[in-house]
């Protein structure tokens, strides 16, 4: 379909979408950030409905969603959910991903084409995240008194990770399990505490409800997701985003796992005398029946 100056008309695509909500997010009322927290997580609300059932969904006004559309530079919500329907209909599964991450199975190249697409993605994030928020990230986990990590389903082995790695190098963190003594936990935390969730869409309402119980006691919330509209948002003090185009949760753990293991190795850089103790009272274990 031409244009009427006679050029085509470039369909917009998801990314178009996140970068005007991107654009216009440090003026976004209560309100319009719901909404945008749907635009990442879950964009079919806005497809298959009318503003009116859209914002029934959310918890927001009609007039909200209409408004949100017109701000983020759409004639009306028509349009946005014609944009939106258009990403479904293109949008990546499973069998997708497959292929997406490795276009020529039979070459011998492959693993490294894997490799290297995930290079591009970390390249990707770290020009997002801003500098400021990673600094005090890092300076919170730092100067903690103790840390809590939470994650469930998919974000459970991330949370597991960081929590062994963080014990590590300074101590006093432990992971959210099922069958722990969360009321316990929650209550020893303090002002100068750390709550990290892993939250990811599907997003667990377990880590958010545990979030807001640390943040009650005074703990500072870092999340970890994949959107800065993400519900957990609304908790946290410092959200680091790893957003990257249609992508699944499996190609995001890379570039996520990069991210930790840099935040781990900057503690490590800002307190060296304290993960050399505790290096030499891990190694001064006699652990012998464990470890043969």
């Amino acid at each position: 379909m031409l244009h009427q100056y006679g050029k085509l008309k470039r369909r917009i695509t998801i990314e178009d979408i996140y970068q005007r909500v991107k654009k216009h997010q440090s003026t976004f009322s209560k309100g319009f950030k719901k909404v945008a927290t749907y635009v990442y997580s879950d964009p079919a609300i806005f497809a298959v409905n009318s503003a009116k059932e859209a914002g029934r969904r959310i918890g927001v006004s009609e007039t909200t969603i209409i408004r949100f559309a017109n701000t983020i530079g759409f004639k009306g919500y028509s349009e946005l959910q014609q944009e939106l329907q258009q990403h479904l209909f293109q949008k990546s599964n499973l069998s997708s991903y497959q292929k997406r991450r490795v276009p020529n199975q039979t070459s011998p190249d492959s693993i490294k084409e894997i490799m290297y697409n995930d290079i591009t993605n970390i390249q990707t994030v770290v020009n997002q995240i801003p500098d400021d928020d990673l600094e005090r990230a890092v300076t919170k986990l730092t100067d903690s008194d103790q840390v809590f990590v939470a994650g469930v389903r998919s974000s459970f082995a991330l949370a597991s990770w960081f929590a062994y790695a963080l014990d590590i190098v300074v101590g006093d963190a432990r992971q959210y399990l099922p069958n722990d003594n969360i009321l316990i936990r929650i209550s020893e935390l303090t002002n100068k505490s750390v709550f990290v969730a892993f939250s990811f869409h599907r997003y667990g309402v377990t880590t958010i409800n545990l979030a807001k119980m640390a943040k009650k006691q005074g703990a500072t919330v870092i999340a970890f997701s994949d959107t800065p509209y993400s519900p957990i948002s609304e908790i946290a003090d410092i959200i680091l985003p790893i957003q990257l185009k249609d992508v699944s949760t499996l190609d995001l753990v890379p570039v996520l796992f990069s991210l930790l293991n840099s935040i781990i190795s900057t503690i490590i850089t800002r307190k060296p005398e304290l993960f050399e103790q505790r290096v030499a009272m891990f190694d001064a274990v006699e652990a012998e029946d464990f470890f043969p």
